[in-house]
């Protein structure tokens, strides 16, 4: 790797750009690619500054071997290793002028958005430029008091400013007090020419007409609209470009059954440039994808992708003179391609060839005078002061003390110059034992706050919450929760707004439970907490709400929850994504194992299948090897089982499968043949999967089991055989699941307390003494691997809860299920009673328990069928 010191003074450049370069798709790539390239064609050297790190949970260590990384030392980017923030200021001795690139750098919705990227680090004397930074949507309420008081004045000190959106320029002058110019997307800051020379360094050569698609986030219905494109274009075959970030699977799998696509045989910018210029043709759901296709002067169609902004893609074409001439939707279909006379092969590019040309032109202009020393401006406007004195006056922060007292003699607690040093000793049991300071004043309830932490905490969980402490009482409540990185022990910043829910919190506490592993603890340097001033308020509403009123507040509430879900389901599949990520790992084995086994059941058996999915099980096989993990896993042995069946079942054809084989390494060889015998591949359809467990009535009809079933609310004091759950639990685990993926979870609660404090937050259980017995169904994020499967946790979880409640009542049990639709408060309170992980979702609480066969229960009338059943010809 070409590390270049952060202080050395033989290594001086005209430019340091800051900004997501490092990410790994094509547009982050190539964006800053251009900007670079378009830098340096000014006369002037460059440095790439790697992400900082410090700041939060966002902000994570980069692996080196990445596409990104890759293609940076291919192209010569000189650039600095990743730094703790604190040391950005070194960077003034490297650079005379620092650059934020085109991305949504102040976008204060986006967790990785810091300080750095308003380039609150640079010396007075050094010139600070934004080119085509984004705020994000049009949207100006996501911008806080305390945000635009602290990021107003680090706007102003800036040169000069260059926004990518219209609206951008009404956001720096209306919100922020800065005077923006608008510019073109730094792609097109390079002609059709350079991206030539770059394709001509791909490692593929495709051959004939063919039509490229890259999907950012492929769907059956996209895959379904190319291919009716490709049909009236009379093109013969589509090569298939992957979204480079984690999107290869996914790919395989939608156009695994289509004989005329060919997936890219591997990920690169230049390959990527190489597929676009020698397309035929361009279908794409990709901003920076619709870009290319335009640039290289290619016919195209883009989808518009409303999950990454459409528009984006509106602005975009509209000022290269096509509205919306160019678009298509996932919901089209053979007819309303075929009647859409703007599919075609060709198209005038004019229009856009003179946007390009004259945009690159005059943001070349733009950037050279703001590069320029001798070019004297300020991008701070006249009413730039009273712009923060407005939001400053409206920001209120006090300080702690640091002093902190704990309950337990497991916490060591030092004062040192930087902090305080707070160290957690072994103990067994960790509940329940504290560490405190004292807030300024006891919070008034009702009112907002944030409270702001800079520390180095070291644990090896995964999140740590952060309380207020009510010290007359000893009750607590939670504010929020920090994020936790594998490579904890760092200094970070944590912010946490919330509303005060009662009268006499006025300590922040952290609880023992989230710390462990060596030298558990944390080094506190600060804590502030600040006021958020709430907004004027409006007349006096009518007593009743209108229908619009109760659509808005639902609208605000729903979209609020599928964000908190949306943020789950990221965290996991980044997660699951990673290299160490064992979950990741068995769900991914797993996945290509069933499909392998999907093959093997074909009455038409088609030997030497599994080009895609073999190859995707020998890697993982292959890496969990490598890691030393348990070959007697029962997913490793499952998948080995499969692979010995697959080269039977091929042999037997004499069909050569030598290049399969050579895939897997020698230890996974051994286990495959050394395997369990009989825990996959194919068997008959009336076989048991498995020895069925034994029930106390084992000749009881289904019938009798589906029509029996009853919601049991009253039980008897007969204790509970937890074997019966067990069972009830394998026989639940009979139940689908998608590929086999087997997510569903269940926590079983014995505790009367616990199981008395979980009702009380769900409310559902009133008037009913506790049940001896609670379980809660969830479903492991963990086990799904594609953004479409969003609704897969929700679905195997019902279906194996469903099946679950047949095991009980097979079992001869009382059971009643309990829904947990709740939000995102609630779910927090179950979270910080019983310890269950960020990444499962709740599906729903069972309870259970004995019951007298002639107690009362709901008859709950079942509607006609032919008002659930509809047929359609």
């Amino acid at each position: 790797m070409r590390n270049f010191p952060l202080v050395d003074p033989k290594n001086k450049y005209d430019v340091a750009v800051l900004g997501w370069w490092y990410g790994k798709n094509y547009g982050s790539i190539l964006t800053y690619y251009g900007l670079n390239r378009a830098i340096e064609n000014l006369g002037r050297s460059v440095l790439m500054v790697h992400e900082p790190l410090g700041y939060n949970g966002f902000r994570v260590r980069w692996p080196d071997d990445i596409l990104s990384m890759d293609f940076a030392r291919r192209t010569g980017y000189q650039y600095t290793e990743q730094m703790h923030y604190s040391q950005l200021g070194k960077l003034n001795e490297l650079a005379d002028n620092f650059v934020v690139g085109s991305d949504q750098l102040w976008n204060p919705l986006i967790g990785r958005v810091n300080d750095d990227l308003f380039l609150d680090f640079v010396a007075p004397d050094r010139n600070r430029v934004a080119y085509g930074t984004s705020f994000g949507n049009r949207g100006t309420e996501k911008f806080k008091p305390e945000f635009i008081a602290k990021h107003a004045q680090n706007l102003q000190k800036f040169k000069a400013i260059s926004v990518r959106e219209n609206y951008g320029i009404d956001t720096a002058r209306n919100i922020f007090g800065a005077k923006a110019d608008l510019v073109v997307d730094p792609v097109f800051l390079l002609d059709q020419n350079h991206y030539s020379e770059l394709a001509a360094k791909a490692t593929i050569s495709p051959e004939g007409k063919y039509m490229a698609v890259f999907f950012l986030d492929p769907t059956p219905e996209k895959k379904s609209t190319a291919l009716a494109i490709l049909e009236k274009t009379g093109l013969e075959k589509i090569l298939v470009i992957c979204n480079p970030d984690e999107g290869r699977t996914a790919a395989q799998e939608i156009w695994a059954d289509e004989p005329r696509a060919e997936i890219i045989e591997s990920d690169s910018p230049e390959n990527f440039l190489r597929g676009y210029k020698d397309s035929s043709y361009v279908v794409t759901d990709s901003f920076h994808g619709t870009a290319f296709s335009v640039i290289f002067e290619k016919p195209f169609s883009s989808i518009y992708n409303n999950k990454r902004g459409a528009d984006r893609f509106k602005n975009l074409l509209s000022s290269l003179g096509f509205g919306d001439t160019r678009r298509v939707y996932e919901s089209d279909t053979a007819e309303t391609i075929n009647a859409n006379d703007n599919v075609s092969l060709d198209i005038d590019f004019t229009k856009a060839r003179n946007y390009i040309e004259n945009g690159r032109k005059t943001s070349l202009e733009w950037l050279n005078a703001a590069l320029d020393p001798a070019v004297k401006s300020s991008a701070a406007l006249e009413n730039g002061k009273a712009v923060i004195d407005a939001a400053s006056a409206s920001v209120q922060s006090h300080t702690l003390d640091l002093d902190f007292s704990a309950n337990s003699d497991i916490w060591a607690i030092t004062k040192g110059k930087d902090g305080v040093s707070l160290s957690v000793g072994k103990d067994k049991d960790l509940r329940g034992k504290h560490v405190w300071t004292d807030l300024p004043e006891p919070l008034t309830p009702g009112s907002r706050k944030r409270l702001k932490i800079q520390w180095a905490p070291t644990t090896k969980t995964k999140s740590i919450n952060v309380h207020l402490r009510n010290p007359q009482s000893g009750t607590f409540k939670v504010i929020g929760k920090a994020e936790v990185a594998e490579t904890s022990g760092g200094l970070r910043t944590d912010e946490f707004e919330f509303s005060v829910a009662e009268a006499g919190l006025s300590q922040v506490m952290l609880g023992a439970l989230h710390f462990t592993g060596p030298q558990a603890g944390a080094q506190v340097h600060e804590i502030s907490i600040t006021d958020i001033k709430p907004k004027a308020l409006a007349a006096p509403a009518a007593p009743a709400k209108s229908n619009d009123d109760i659509v808005e507040g639902f609208s605000k509430q729903a979209r609020r929850l599928a964000l908190h879900d949306y943020e789950s389901q990221v965290r996991s599949f980044s997660r699951g994504r990673s290299a160490d990520s064992v979950t990741g790992i068995r769900a991914r084995m797993f996945f290509h194992a069933h499909a392998i086994e999907k093959g093997l059941t074909h009455s038409n058996f088609r030997p030497g299948f599994g080009r895609v999915a073999i190859p995707g099980l020998a890697k993982e096989m292959n890496a969990w090897i490598t890691r030393g993990l348990d070959t007697n896993d029962t997913i490793v042995q499952s998948s080995a089982s499969v692979m010995k069946a697959y080269f039977a079942r091929n042999e037997e054809t004499n069909t050569d499968v030598s290049h399969f084989r050579n895939l897997f390494s020698a230890q996974a060889l051994d286990v495959i043949a050394n395997g369990r015998v009989g825990e996959g591949g194919a068997f008959p359809a009336a076989n048991h999967r498995e020895d069925p467990v034994e029930t106390p009535n084992d000749d009881r009809a289904f019938m009798d089991v589906m029509y029996g079933r009853r919601s049991v609310r009253e039980f008897v004091d007969t204790p509970v055989d937890d074997a019966a759950i067990s069972a009830a639990v394998q026989i639940a685990m009979q139940s689908p699941s998608v590929c086999s993926r087997q997510g569903a979870r269940v926590h079983q609660f014995d505790d009367p307390e616990t199981i008395k404090q979980l009702l009380e937050v769900q409310g559902g259980f009133f008037g009913f003494k506790a049940p001896p017995r609670l379980l809660l169904v969830t479903a492991d994020l963990d086990a799904f691997l594609f953004a479409p499967e969003r609704n897969q946790p929700f679905v195997d979880g019902g279906l194996f809860m469903m099946s679950l409640l047949l095991g009980l009542t097979q079992m001869e049990l009382g059971s009643c299920l309990l829904n947990t639709a709740m939000g995102v408060e609630k779910e927090q309170k179950i979270r910080n009673i019983v310890d269950i992980p960020e990444n499962e979702v709740f599906i729903a609480f069972v309870a259970v328990g004995n019951f007298d066969k002639n107690v009362l229960v709901p008859r709950s009338k079942r509607v006609e069928s032919d008002s659930i059943l509809k047929r359609h010809a």
